[in-house]
């Protein structure tokens, strides 16, 4: 029997899903011709494998496409058995993230033709289950539940919807794992936090987080079981490892130094227009944004602020301290999504602690998310007003 406080956050799940399905169909109709695969932004840049090049004909006429492309490879050939991975920028970078390709390949029983709406399909069960989560963590800190729907202004939520990247899986398990942490629901956190690294390779992190935390308790055994929740992870990573081209990327550099250079030069690409204009502004916006997301994790660290959620923060703080890829942080799609489970951890504490000023973070990052979607929102009222 379901409880009343279940029904309420299971009714504001649902209602999120609806809407994220309402909008991809509007934004698929009028905007990709009514072809979903136009959600991954196939673009023309990347050639496709032969079995799928019907399915590019069809996308997203994007000169470079995004990541979604790669992942939309995975989903075909997971297991790294029909070639596919000769086709990806980093074929080792993109199949360790297996999850929610991964899930999609099963649920589609392998069948190419049903893959695509089992990707999407998957997405968003994740989006329920983020949703779902968040409510109830809200509820259970004297909250409305509906402040679940807060799951759908992540960042890295957003740019999954967009698109349809990986991001939205290890959002809605960064809730899963603090929310089932925060209740003593070990069996079910220890799960959910298996499932992270799979999602992608920062879960780690939150691994480290929980090491960390059981440390700090003496839990020995509590310890061995977050060390092992590590190892499927690590054993798809070995065998991605093997079958795939070394990951060269030069991923982390001295600290600070990826931010720094970034925020010293605010000007990532030519200004062409007004609207290049607003979203090179925004995008510096957003990098404040990090920059008080550092600053409060310095702040919780000086207070020698314990918990899991404040070590998790730590955890992610210090990795984005060496983050020093040129790409990640040229814009807010990009670091905005690999630093989504930063600003998670800070809201769920500013939840917590009712502090909404740990919300800081996600306010400046939001608006260039959102504006990436106002060219979809114009073509779609566009079509509108001549209907009406």
């Amino acid at each position: 029997m379901i409880n009343t406080n279940w029904r309420a956050a299971i009714y504001v799940a649902v209602t999120a899903v609806s809407m994220v399905l309402a909008w991809q169909y509007a934004t698929v109709r009028i905007n990709h011709r009514g072809n979903w695969i136009g959600l991954f932004d196939l673009g023309n840049r990347w050639p496709p494998p032969a079995e799928l090049s019907a399915e590019y004909a069809h996308g997203s006429t994007n000169d470079a496409g995004y990541d979604g492309v790669f992942y939309h490879m995975v989903s075909h050939d997971p297991w790294l058995e029909r070639g596919y991975s000769r086709y990806a920028d980093n074929a080792s970078l993109r199949w360790r993230r297996i999850l929610i390709p991964g899930l999609a390949h099963i649920v589609s029983l392998g069948r190419d033709e049903w893959v695509d709406a089992c990707y999407i399909g998957v997405n968003l069960l994740f989006i329920f289950a983020g949703v779902f989560w968040l409510a109830c963590y809200c509820e259970a800190n004297a909250q409305h539940p509906g402040w679940g729907l807060a799951f759908l202004a992540i960042p890295s939520v957003l740019v999954s919807i967009d698109r349809l990247t990986i991001d939205t899986a290890l959002a809605a398990l960064t809730m899963g794992f603090i929310l089932y942490a925060s209740r003593g629901s070990d069996g079910r956190s220890l799960a959910v936090l298996t499932l992270c690294p799979l999602a992608r390779e920062t879960g780690l992190l939150l691994t480290a987080g929980q090491v960390w935390q059981r440390l700090r308790e003496r839990k020995w055994l509590g310890l061995l079981l977050a060390i092992g929740t590590a190892l499927p992870s690590l054993l798809w990573f070995l065998f991605v490892f093997r079958n795939t081209p070394r990951d060269d990327t030069p991923w982390l550099s001295y600290p600070l130094a990826g931010i720094l250079r970034r925020t010293i030069h605010p000007l990532q690409y030519p200004i062409t227009g007004p609207w290049v204009a607003l979203a090179a502004s925004l995008d510096y916006l957003a990098l404040i944004g990090i920059w008080i997301a550092l600053g409060f994790s310095l702040r919780l660290a000086l207070k020698r602020s314990s918990g899991l959620l404040q070590h998790c923060i730590y955890c992610f703080a210090f990795a984005a301290l060496w983050l020093g890829k040129a790409d990640i942080w040229a814009g807010a799609y990009e670091f905005g999504r690999t630093l989504s489970p930063l600003l998670i951890l800070l809201g769920l504490l500013a939840v917590r602690n009712k502090d909404r000023r740990l919300l800081l973070p996600l306010a400046f990052v939001l608006p260039r998310i959102l504006l990436q979607y106002e060219p979809q929102v114009r073509g779609i009222l566009r079509v509108l007003a001549v209907a009406f």
